[in-house]
């Protein structure tokens, strides 16, 4: 299954970062800051969920607000906000495009 990832740098506002995680996931304080020190993936959503993708740059833009270093990967490539943004519209299209293709093959009837 296809991933996007997200790699938070460690730095001095860390305290702040942690707060929005907690807030925002079902981690713990300990767990997080785990992650952090060990440079690893703080959160991981599915690529093809748009519910997921949403989730994701709600917080991603909540960190980059508080001054967060903040690292988008899919899979080990890096990306940016903008590919998380051009993700999420493509996927709203696509439900756009099959609502009035619904509506149309309704209607015929």
């Amino acid at each position: 299954m296809a991933k996007l990832n997200i790699l938070l740098e460690k730095d001095y506002y860390e305290v702040k970062h942690i707060s929005i995680l907690r807030k925002n996931t079902n981690m713990s304080i300990s767990e997080i800051k785990k992650l952090i020190n060990n440079n690893d993936f703080i959160l991981s959503y599915n690529l093809l969920e748009i519910d997921e993708l949403l989730k994701m740059r709600k917080i991603v833009r909540l960190l980059l607000d508080a001054g967060a270093q903040v690292h988008i990967f899919e899979e080990n490539r890096e990306v940016s906000i903008q590919f998380l943004d051009n993700l999420i519209e493509s996927h709203l299209d696509t439900e756009r495009y099959l609502e009035e293709v619904d509506e149309q093959m309704f209607n015929k009837d």
